[in-house]
């Protein structure tokens, strides 16, 4: 059957962080306080900081579904590459950091997002989103630019369930409202994203952008959105 809606995730599906705009960052606070900070020094603290995010979040509480707690894990981790970079911690600092990360600041999108996006939608497809974020990403993908694709927001900070639960697919269906054999689901986690769509009776597709799972058969895995094209048509 022809699918006439696509749902994606957001974190690592349609935007990452800015590794770069965060090292920057990093670089001129230490500098608003009088220390130094060698640029590529900062550059690998993050890249290898971002990699840690997702065993992190694991480790966490849920972390849409308390502002509390996430605002400790962002918190943590934004203190923890200040000390990686020899700085002694500082609160403002940490406080600054995470204020823009919270307005989107630190995020960029994929450069295949906006092209498959149009491509989508030119073809009549529903577009939706489908994350385990924060009540604000309707907001975060608005000043990104993209905001306006999307039809519908399944949010696990709305809707009270983080994927891989069935309630926040099922809620998904019923803003999107078309039958699940219908909707397909892009993301870039094979527990969270195609897990959880395969649970709820969606079709699902892996999206490895990094070549993480280069073995995964479950369903067709991509490496770009621009695939997803003629994949879904």
């Amino acid at each position: 059957m022809k699918y006439t809606v696509v749902s994606f995730d957001v974190g690592g599906t349609l935007m990452r962080m800015d590794r770069e705009r965060v090292a920057r960052e990093y670089v001129a606070l230490a500098h608003a306080r009088g220390s130094k900070v060698d640029p590529a020094a900062a550059r690998a603290m993050f890249a290898a900081l971002d990699d840690e995010i997702p065993k992190r979040a694991r480790q966490a509480p849920p972390l849409s579904l308390d502002d509390r707690a996430g605002e400790i894990f962002w918190k943590t981790l934004f203190a923890d590459g200040w000390s990686r970079l020899g700085l002694v911690r500082d609160e403002t600092a940490v406080d600054k950091l995470y204020r823009q990360f919270r307005r989107g600041s630190f995020n960029r999108v994929f450069d295949d997002v906006h092209p498959a996006l149009q491509a989508l939608r030119s073809r009549g497809m529903v577009v939706g989103v489908l994350s385990n974020f924060t009540t604000d990403c309707e907001a975060v993908l608005r000043t990104l630019g993209i905001g306006d694709y999307f039809s519908f927001f399944a949010i696990s900070a709305v809707v009270r369930a983080e994927k891989p639960a069935r309630a926040i697919f099922e809620y998904a269906l019923r803003a999107a409202k078309r039958p699940a054999v219908q909707v397909l689901h892009v993301g870039d986690s094979p527990h969270h994203d195609v897990d959880g769509a395969r649970g709820a009776g969606l079709n699902a597709i892996l999206l490895d952008r990094d070549n993480w799972y280069p073995d995964y058969t479950t369903v067709p895995r991509i490496r770009r959105l621009t695939e997803l094209v003629e994949i879904s048509s």
